[in-house]
């Protein structure tokens, strides 16, 4: 009995600490820290008091209602200090707890919270039962904020599925409702999350005008986590448009704040995107560097997706060297782990990888094969964005194999993808693409159409590298056909840009350039 008192004693003590540290964590700024300190500090002890709790949740009811509330009283620390496996046990036992004590307004936070956690461990499916079960909930008790919680994760999920009109829509409901609640954080994630919405659809500058607005809400709340988040987010964006050195104050920024945080993914995801920063910029050394740091973090902390991801990246970085050896043992292995963990995404990643991997070694036949499987796994898991990239990686590799009607077969295919899913950066791209394969065979009024198209699109999502690399196509496009003074302007115009993003791209219009001069 002695025992027992003692136990129930120490892990409500500890249930209390937790809380104290997450309400000094939400306060924000330097007593945000302070508080990631005094959790470190008990953090072994917090650890006992919940095992206790879930251990004897159908035993005892003092730990039926400490297994309740031990996940909610640490979740914004927690979210980001235990690995997606470690929340599901957690908020598992916490869900059995709130049943036990038949308390539905928890039952519904943790079945909402769970959703997150099996999100990030890929098991989407349970996360969309668990997210429609909470609002259900939610919906039943009158919960304005939770149902608007709910509906935010579920339009989260709807984007990860590639249903991005239904996602736009959900996160729009979300952020709205959080308004009129006065819920500034509620908004500031919703708004982080409409940011990815349009991102993944290539709309970058309205991804980037509500990652602002969000990264203002964080700062404004003092919350690091949010505002490290939402800077990688914007810094992943302006990577895929080419603005580099942009995206390493960014990245750096990050960097810091996760460190401060002690935040191990954050640090693993900055330093992933400084080493593309990096790549982008033609320093492909530090690149490595920044990619093998990240890949370490992640093997460290047990992260097999977060490795299997890294090695992809890697294996990358190595096979723009000229490194193939190592790459290809960089991609087996991400295939391997993606087999082990049974996660077809990952899996048809390492094979995407392993097509643009043959292209580099100009083996084209067998890229071809590596991306009809990868067509395939992306059919089978409904993901029409993959789609669109495996389509345009094998229009590529058909027109460098001299097929070109096979290759504009291809990009026509991620043409009307990219204008199905509403992918305006896609289909920027699709345009190039086709415009490239018609100048290919020498229809050089069609290629002259679709690089303008192009070029309008990229101006339209205020993409330079998109402008710049149209306003090449274009320079060469006249060079081709003799009218070497249209073909100076473009260059030119084609130089501006790029020394603009300080792109690698620069030495190569510089010598073409110098070339047109003399015509």
């Amino acid at each position: 009995m002695f025992l027992l008192k003692a136990q129930q004693r120490h892990a409500k003590y500890y249930e209390s600490v937790l809380r104290i540290c997450q309400k000094k964590y939400i306060a924000g700024g330097e007593e945000g820290l302070l508080a990631l300190q005094d959790f470190d500090l008990d953090w072994a002890n917090i650890q006992t008091g919940q095992k206790w709790a879930a251990e004897n949740v159908f035993q005892n009811r003092l730990a039926a209602t400490l297994a309740c509330y031990y996940p909610d009283a640490g979740a914004s620390i927690l979210y980001f200090r235990l690995l997606s496996g470690q929340r599901i046990a957690w908020l598992t036992s916490a869900i059995d707890a709130a049943k036990t004590i038949e308390d539905p307004s928890m039952l519904a936070i943790h079945l909402g919270n769970l959703g997150l956690a099996y999100i990030d461990a890929g098991e989407n499916d349970l996360a969309e039962k668990n997210f429609s079960e909470s609002l259900s909930l939610a919906r039943e008790a009158s919960n304005l904020k939770q149902q608007a919680s709910q509906l935010g994760n579920l339009g989260m999920l709807a984007a990860q599925g590639g249903n991005y009109p239904r996602a736009i829509g959900l996160l729009a409901d979300c952020q709205k409702m959080m308004e009129e609640l006065g819920n500034l954080p509620g908004q500031a994630n919703a708004l982080g999350n409409l940011g990815l919405a349009y991102s993944s659809i290539g709309n970058f500058a309205e991804a980037l005008n509500f990652y602002r607005r969000a990264l203002e809400l964080f700062t404004q709340l003092g919350d690091l986590y949010g505002q490290a988040l939402v800077l990688g987010k914007m810094g992943s964006i302006l990577i895929d448009i080419g603005q580099y050195r942009q995206a390493l104050g960014l990245s750096e920024t990050q960097l810091d704040l996760s460190s401060r945080l002690g935040d191990s993914i954050g640090i693993s995801m900055a330093l992933s995107n400084l080493a593309s920063a990096y790549t982008g910029l033609g320093e492909l050394q530090k690149g490595i560097e920044h990619q093998i740091k990240s890949l370490g973090m992640y093997r460290q902390m047990g992260d097999r997706l977060g490795e299997a991801a890294g090695a992809g990246n890697l294996g990358n970085l190595y096979a723009r060297l000229g490194l193939f050896d190592q790459a290809g043992e960089l991609f087996e292995k991400q295939m391997a782990i993606a087999q082990e963990i049974k996660d077809k995404t990952l899996y048809r990643d390492g094979v995407s990888n392993l097509g643009n991997y043959n292209l580099r070694l100009e083996k084209y036949d067998l890229a071809l094969e590596y991306f009809q499987e990868a067509l395939a796994i992306d059919s089978e898991l409904s993901d029409e964005y993959s789609e669109e990239v495996d389509a345009t990686n094998c229009g590529t590799a058909y027109r460098l194999n001299g097929q070109v009607t096979e290759a504009i077969e291809f990009h026509r295919r991620a043409q009307r993808l990219a204008l199905k899913i509403g992918d305006e950066h896609g289909l920027g791209s699709a345009l190039a693409n086709l415009g490239s394969d018609y100048k290919k065979i020498g229809d050089n009024q069609r290629a002259a159409r679709y690089y303008s198209r192009h070029l309008k699109i990229a101006r339209k999502l205020e993409d330079i590298s998109g402008q710049a690399d149209a306003f090449w196509n274009q320079a060469l496009l006249y060079a081709e056909t003799g009218d070497y003074l249209h073909a100076r302007k473009r260059a030119k115009l084609a130089l501006k840009l790029y020394r603009q993003l300080g792109s690698p791209s620069v030495e190569k219009v510089e010598k073409a350039l110098a070339l047109l001069e003399s015509r």
